[in-house]
This record gives C-alpha cells, structure tokens and sequence, in this order.
C-alpha cells in the first residue's frame, strides 16, 4: 500500500488524478524521449512524480535519475516508480545539479525551463552533466500560443515564455544540431486545438498553424557560444 499521496494543483501531473488530455501532452513526450534513450543513462530534471523516470525505465534506458525540488514529489516518485537497478529520484536543485561533469548520456527536462528564471544557468548546468555528443531532449510552450501580447506569461507557474527563434537562439548557446519538434498544433484563424493528436512531429510555425508545445533535441557542444 501506497503511503504518499499528491493532489493536482496544476503544477505536477499526478497519475489518476490529472485529467487525461493534461497527461496525455505530457505521457507523450516522454513516449518520443523514451525513443531516443534505449540502453542510455538519463538524468529526467524537473521529473516531478515520477511517472516519465519510470516510463522511460521500462521501455528501454539502461538507468534513469529523476530529480525534482519537491520533497513530496520525489517521496511520492520513489515509492511508486523507485527501482534500485533501473530508476532512483533525488531532490534537488535543477540549477544547481548534484552530479559529476559528463555523466548521462540524455539529459530530458520537459515544461522547465519556463519556471526558471536563470535559464541560461540551468542549461549550462544540463550541458555540464552531459557526456560529449550527448542530447538534451528540453520541451517549453511557445509563446506565440500562450502569451504573445503578454507582458508577463498567463500561467502563474511561469516567469519566462519563449518565442520559437528565441528559443532556438538560445540553445544555440550552449548545443550544436539544434532539431525542434512540435506538439498540440493551434489553428491560428481561431486558436483551435487537435485533441486527438499528442504525438510529437515536426514543428508547425506558420501563418496558418502554430506548434503549442516546442520540444528541442540538441546535442551537447565542448564550449558554450556567447
């Protein structure tokens, strides 16, 4: 029997008790990460319950670490997803990361970035703990969706929301061969949203059509850009 216990507020998905088209953008990604990451170490930052860590556990990666700065997070994390070959969570800092340089071969960090507001620091901290030629799997929502006439983005959770080119500038600071990808498309003549599509594909970012989520595959570079 379970001795933890969260309630969705919004901030973390919780299995069972997010609604379902809220966990299927978020299962989804980690369904495209877990892709990437057969028989590779990965460090999940921001990896909030669990479930994603845990995902990407059974489906392939050789050992994945979850860390999140919730202490009831990660409780709630290591009794359900915990797995002393496969997975293990950590509170933690995602700025202030308590590994080694050049440890994991795919960093993932999605809907993080957003929350920080020394962006630039957390993914210096993902570049560091990266091995060389490692990915960083990093999803936010694009501006252009959310916020685009906003001073301050609409979500309280949020200090900072990207446009699709100042996103991808900014990785270009510290990765090389930048791909960005997409998720949740926006019908921009009347903000309409397919729901029947989580799966991440090719960024959409048009007159037309808008991507609503941007997910970023880079790969890790031996000097940072500036």
């Amino acid at each position: 029997m379970c001795r933890t216990d969260m309630e969705f507020t919004g901030e973390r998905v919780v299995p069972g008790k997010t609604p379902q088209t809220i966990y299927d953008e978020h299962i989804y990604r980690y369904i495209f990460a877990a892709s990437l990451a057969e028989n590779k170490v990965v460090l999940d930052v921001a990896c909030g319950t669990g479930y994603g860590a845990g995902y990407m556990a059974e489906k392939g990666s050789s050992k994945v670490v979850g860390v999140d700065m919730s202490v009831e997070a990660v409780d709630y994390a290591r009794e359900r997803f915990g797995n002393d070959d496969k997975a293990s969570f950590i509170c933690a800092d995602a700025i202030r990361l308590p590994f080694g340089d050049n440890t994991f071969d795919i960093v993932v960090s999605f809907e993080t970035i957003e929350h920080i507001r020394p962006y630039g620091k957390f993914l210096a901290e993902c570049r560091r703990v990266l091995k060389e030629n490692g990915l960083l799997i990093c999803s936010t929502p694009n501006r252009r969706i959310f916020s685009p006439k906003l001073a301050k983005p609409m979500n309280t959770y949020h200090v900072k929301e990207f446009w699709p080119e100042e996103f991808y500038r900014l990785l270009r600071r510290y990765f090389d061969d930048i791909a960005l990808y997409g998720q949740c498309d926006v019908k921009l003549s009347d903000n309409s949203v397919d729901r029947t599509n989580y799966s991440v594909h090719d960024f959409n970012d048009n007159e037309l059509m808008s991507s609503a989520y941007m997910i970023a595959v880079a790969r890790k570079q031996s000097k940072s850009r500036s």
